[in-house]
């Protein structure tokens, strides 16, 4: 058993590498690229949820994240960036994941793949988020 952090980075990789093959469906990009993932078959159903909700929710997830880009566009935030608020939005908008939680999971996603600057961008870029949502 992976547990949810495995999980989270499995779909983490692959909305991430999704975004260099948008030529190819999610569905067929997942299945290619299933074989280089650990996983059991539950996980793995896991993942491909998580990946194809957020890919399903691209549209949506991106106009919230936009909304609260301060002095920042969509197109400026590095695609390891991007990739991961796109899995948090959609866990905390969709996914009915608790805010803290969702928050807490992305900021380990950074300190392990993104950049200098990127754990405190992404932290305070949900929590805007974050309390939007609290107001719907």
């Amino acid at each position: 058993m992976l547990g949810k952090r495995k999980v989270r980075k499995n779909a983490f990789e692959l909305v991430f590498g999704y975004e260099f093959n948008k030529e190819e469906s999610p569905v067929s990009y997942y299945e290619r690229a299933y074989d280089n993932f650990v996983c059991e078959d539950d996980e793995a159903e896991s993942v491909k949820t998580l990946f194809l909700g957020v890919c399903d929710n691209v549209e949506r997830l991106d106009e919230v994240i936009c909304a609260n880009l301060s002095g920042w566009k969509l197109n400026r935030l590095s695609k390891t960036t991007l990739s991961i608020m796109r899995i948090s939005v959609y866990e905390m908008m969709l996914a009915n994941l608790p805010v803290a939680i969702s928050i807490n999971e992305a900021v380990e996603l950074a300190k392990q793949y993104g950049e200098d600057g990127s754990v405190s961008y992404i932290n305070g870029v949900l929590n805007n988020i974050a309390k939007g949502l609290k107001n719907d």
